[in-house]
């Protein structure tokens, strides 16, 4: 196109406007009357944006419009009202991240109008928007709402013809967005000004509950009432449970009692533990408030929880929440949640204090009941003191109970023990009289190969006595022996294990199988015998195979810890398992395996003294399995 003809194209649109300025005029004046209208019957800021998007859009002229405001975390700007637009067309742009170069964003930033007179200068200002605006022919306006230099949205105009947008139509769609600001802004303080009234009002209904009642769960559930609906949608009161594992939900209100129902299923099955990973857990731990202006769908999908775990919380509608602890004397007795169920308006920062000042009545109310607790406690404690009596008597008749069990015990251990003295010490004596005649006679006849003989079955026949002897002093010293209770290293003791029963069976090839060893409550050196004595029976009675596969692992249950010792020998005949743990008791001849039965019965003896019991298991020829429990320690200082 040369330069003479454009010149004269922009010359006669000049005078084009020239003449059509009369008119233009009056349909600015009739459109700012028509919103000036709209704008005087608003008072509250969803309907100043009702009137702007349906009355002004209309009055000039736009094809269509919406009105954009900030989101509560003043990262993103999200679309609240739209005219004229399909709503397919309108869901991309829904929210716009404020770091996403956009018409709107930008005049958002920069607080200031942008004008598109065509399509061809939309996708070259922004050419990231080529997918979204390709097919956008007409022209379209960006007006910030602002009152000095608070921003409070963005207006946006699209018109189906392309236009120019020439100073007297950039002042007056300015001048426009201002006046739509101020409304905006008037509707925002007079909404702030009823909410604070109402909070006052709130406040002072709820220091008359307070003061008409000691009764917690009826004190409680006054101030929810009072909350719902008026302040919230949602309101939920949590107290510590008595074992403070848990948060319990004592008052829960919603204008729907189907909605509570629902909610008080949903906290059973998914009980609120104190803990740092829970949300009201977490603010209880902390004593701190949290906030989340506006919960989002997708806020729901990235929670790590199952599909039907995220459509009960969808059911529940919260779209903002906030959760304050309730303090009293400077502790956290409880946690308020308050929450809403739609975006029209959602919590902010001032919504905060005022909740924690509701959550500091209510901690108030929960420390009276505390106290008037401790009144009614006072009171019975008088009446109860027969009965704490009554208790200790019984306490102390089960102590003479164990005590006397625990003598009886020893009676049956001492009668075996006479009967295995009176027994088995006297075989080794008879070989050694029997042999030491034999050996006389052959010397007297000069046999000494027969004499030599002889005096190796008297010599093995000592050995064997010293060893029942040295058995049953060590079975002794157990019984006498004071148990001094603490914290015991179990690898330690499994360590010290292993190294004796490499003196004991050198050469042996073992295999050992470690599972977890935690620490344990009892006497160390009783324990180390015990752990010695097992492993060591484990490896001697699977000297039978190429190697001996011994297994060492621990279970922790509620109240006492299972130790266990596993073998791939020879095993045991299970009818006979009460007779292993007896003084001399055992299920194998001499010549097949060492010993003298007496491990296993100081086994036995040591256990006892820790309250714990010992069981053995076997299936034949497949091993033995040896285990034993030792109970936990009924105080803070167990492992």
């Amino acid at each position: 196109m040369s330069a003479e003809p454009q010149s004269k194209s922009l010359q006669d649109a000049e005078g084009n406007e020239r003449a059509d300025f009369p008119v233009r005029s009056q349909t600015h004046v009739q459109a700012w009357w028509r919103i000036t209208q709209a704008l005087g019957n608003a008072t509250a800021p969803a309907e100043v944006i009702h009137a702007v998007v349906h009355e002004g859009i209309q009055a000039l002229g736009a094809r269509g419009g919406a009105v954009a405001l900030p989101s509560a975390d003043g990262k993103t700007l999200e679309i609240r009202n739209t005219f004229g637009y399909d709503p397919v067309a309108v869901a991309p742009w829904q929210t716009m991240p404020l770091e996403r170069p956009t018409p709107v964003t930008e005049a958002y930033r920069q607080r200031t109008p942008l004008f598109i007179e065509t399509g061809h200068q939309a996708l070259h200002d922004y050419p990231a928007l080529q997918t979204e605006m390709q097919n956008f022919s007409g022209s379209l306006a960006t007006l910030p709402l602002m009152v000095r230099d608070q921003v409070f949205g963005v207006l946006m105009l699209t018109f189906s013809q392309q236009r120019s947008f020439d100073d007297v139509d950039r002042l007056f769609l300015s001048s426009l967005a201002g006046q739509c600001a101020q409304a905006l802004q008037r509707s925002t303080a007079l909404e702030r000004t009823e909410r604070l009234n109402e909070q006052l009002l709130f406040l002072a209904r709820a220091s008359e509950v307070l003061s008409s009642s000691l009764e917690l769960d009826s004190v409680l559930d006054s101030i929810a009432h009072l909350l719902v609906p008026r302040l919230t949608d949602w309101c939920v009161i949590h107290l510590p449970s008595p074992d403070g594992q848990q948060l319990l939900p004592v008052t829960v209100v919603h204008q729907d009692p189907a909605m509570v129902s629902f909610l008080r299923r949903f906290i059973e099955d998914n009980p609120v533990e104190i803990c740092a990973e829970n949300g009201a857990g977490r603010v209880f731990t902390s004593g701190l408030p949290e906030i989340v202006p506006v919960v989002t769908d997708e806020m729901y999908d990235a929670i790590l929880q199952s599909e039907t775990w995220k459509d009960d919380v969808r059911h529940l509608q919260l779209r903002s929440v906030i959760t304050v602890p309730m303090h009293a004397n400077g502790q956290v007795v409880g946690v308020l949640g308050l929450a809403r169920t739609s975006l029209d308006r959602v919590y902010g920062q001032e919504d905060v204090a005022f909740a924690l000042e509701v959550a500091g009545r209510a901690g108030q109310a929960v420390e009276h009941a505390r106290l008037y607790r401790q009144a009614q406690q006072e009171i019975e404690r008088r009446q109860q003191a027969q009965k704490e009596l009554d208790v200790a008597n019984t306490s102390l008749e089960e102590r003479v109970r164990e005590r006397t069990q625990d003598l009886s015990e020893v009676n049956r251990e001492l009668e075996a023990f006479t009967y295995s003295a009176s027994h088995d010490l006297r075989t080794p004596v008879r070989h050694v009289m029997s042999f030491a005649d034999l050996t006389r006679r052959a010397l007297e006849k000069s046999q000494p190969e027969k004499a030599l003989q002889h005096v190796d079955v008297i010599q093995r026949s000592a050995l064997r006595m010293n060893a029942l002897i040295d058995g049953m002093l060590s079975l002794s010293r157990v019984g006498g022996q004071t148990l001094s209770a603490q914290v015991v290293d179990l690898e330690a003791l499994v360590r010290q294990g292993q190294q004796d029963i490499g003196v004991e069976f050198p050469g042996r090839p073992v295999h050992w199988d470690l599972g977890p060893l935690p620490p344990i409550w009892g006497d160390p050196s009783m324990l180390q015998q015990v752990m010695t004595n097992l492993m060591s029976n484990a490896v001697k009675y699977s000297s039978i195979r190429e190697v001996s596969e011994v297994k060492v692992w621990v279970e922790t249950r509620e109240e006492a810890w299972m130790v266990s010792v596993q073998d791939n020998g020879i095993g045991f005949d299970a009818r006979y398992t009460e007779k292993l743990f007896g003084v001399f008791q055992r299920l194998h001849p001499q010549r097949e395996i060492e010993g003298v039965g007496v491990g296993l019965a100081t086994v036995r003896r040591i256990l006892m003294k820790h309250r714990g019991q010992v069981f053995a298991e076997s299936s034949g020829n497949a091993g033995a399995t040896f285990r034993f429990t030792l109970p936990k320690p009924q105080h803070s200082g167990q492992p």
